[in-house]
């Protein structure tokens, strides 16, 4: 029984190895480049990015791998009949199944434990990164487009005759108003950006210029004028993504919830007083309350949703290994588009109809477990054929 389970085992695990290696690769510089370059990143800052989206994309290839892995190794023993010679000297087949049931299991918590890495350090230090290369993505789009302005720079925007060098010849700059700051459009003959990183602010400095505050005061120099602003990280900005589902450890979301609610309860209150009176709540803060509501389904959901996800592992498995003894077809290409049909079929737009009914609130956060339920009951069934049959 253990020279069995150590074949089996070992074969699954080299195909996967390979498999995960392979798919992993070409799955993060595809998405890496894809997210760069819609957030502006030069080629270089992608590079350096690109290991911080590493345990999110596991997350993606390590069950499409492992269901690969099982369709080759146990439709390649079905197809030269392996299976029926264990039948045939009384061995149960569930004794080459568990090995890889417990193998899945095993992979399914490193994946959750991946999404908490994901959730805490790697999109948040992408943030950070991708905030800190302002510079360079100001001066890539100023060199290519003559102009920069949100979502690649929130605070300020330019426009510039030509860039020379680190120099911004002609710029025309508008520094949008916050609780700090007054707009305040700059026109000037020559202008720089430099990063302070160790102060995590983006320096602007202009020479002979003209300011515009506000439309109320204006005044020129032929000297030189900077304004320091502050690198925003948006993975932990208050008010922007503070209460994200995907910015959020499992242990923080009771105090995320809590924080939501206390924001709730006034406008609810609020609203309950003005319906008594024949009146309705004002529309923003009804549109306030819908999008506080949303933020708390998510986050109920949110625990559910990674542990289903994580376990995405095991329910492939118990749908692919059957799946491939069943068909008892050794070509790899057939074996795995057989197992990967009743998954696309039924799991993807099982998890989608689940993630919208829970994350809507039209059902419990528990239902997220819809597809991972089906998919567990289906692969018990069918393996209970190949141990009768």
């Amino acid at each position: 029984m253990y020279i069995l389970t150590r074949y089996v085992v070992t074969e699954v695990l080299k195909f996967f190895l390979v498999t995960l290696l392979g798919l992993t690769l070409i799955v993060t510089v595809v998405m890496g480049v894809k997210q760069g370059l819609s957030q502006g990143l030069p080629p270089m800052v992608m590079l350096y990015v690109m290991p911080y989206m590493l345990p999110e994309m596991l997350g993606i290839t390590i069950p499409v791998s492992l269901l690969l892995a099982v369709s080759i190794v146990y439709g390649r023993m079905t197809g030269t009949n392996e299976v029926v010679a264990l039948k045939s000297l009384g061995i149960n087949p569930m004794v080459i199944v568990w090995p890889v049931i417990i193998f899945a299991f095993l992979l399914s918590l490193g994946t959750i434990w991946m999404q908490e890495i994901a959730a805490t350090w790697c999109r948040p230090s992408y943030a950070r990164v991708a905030a800190e290369s302002v510079e360079e993505i100001a001066y890539g789009m100023l060199q290519t487009n003559h102009s920069i302005g949100p979502p690649y720079t929130p605070q300020f925007s330019i426009t510039v005759k030509r860039v020379d060098g680190r120099n911004l010849i002609q710029p025309t700059i508008t520094i949008f108003r916050d609780e700090s700051h007054p707009t305040t459009t700059v026109r000037a003959m020559e202008a720089e950006l430099r990063t302070d990183r160790q102060r995590h602010e983006i320096n602007i400095v202009c020479r002979n210029f003209d300011v515009d505050i506000d439309g109320k005061y204006q005044f020129s120099d032929p000297g030189e004028w900077s304004q320091s602003l502050p690198i925003v990280n948006p993975g932990r900005n208050p008010g922007v993504l503070e209460h994200h589902r995907d910015w959020v450890a499992m242990y923080e979301i009771p105090e995320h919830i809590a924080k939501l609610k206390a924001e709730v309860f006034p406008l609810e209150q609020k609203r309950a007083d003005l319906e008594a009176s024949g009146k309705t709540l004002p529309q923003a803060d009804s549109a306030r309350l819908s999008d506080l509501w949303r933020l708390i389904y998510r986050l109920q959901t949110e625990p559910y949703r990674r542990l289903s996800n994580g376990f995405t592992c095991l329910c492939f498995v118990l749908i692919g290994v059957p799946v491939a003894m069943l068909w008892r077809h050794a070509d790899v290409l057939t074996n795995f588009f057989v197992c990967f049909v009743p998954i696309l079929a039924v799991y993807y737009p099982l998890l989608m109809l689940s993630e919208d009914l829970s994350t809507s609130g039209k059902l419990w956060p528990i239902s997220f477990w819809m597809s991972n339920t089906v998919c567990i009951a289906s692969g018990i069934l069918l393996l209970r054929r190949i141990v009768q049959h």
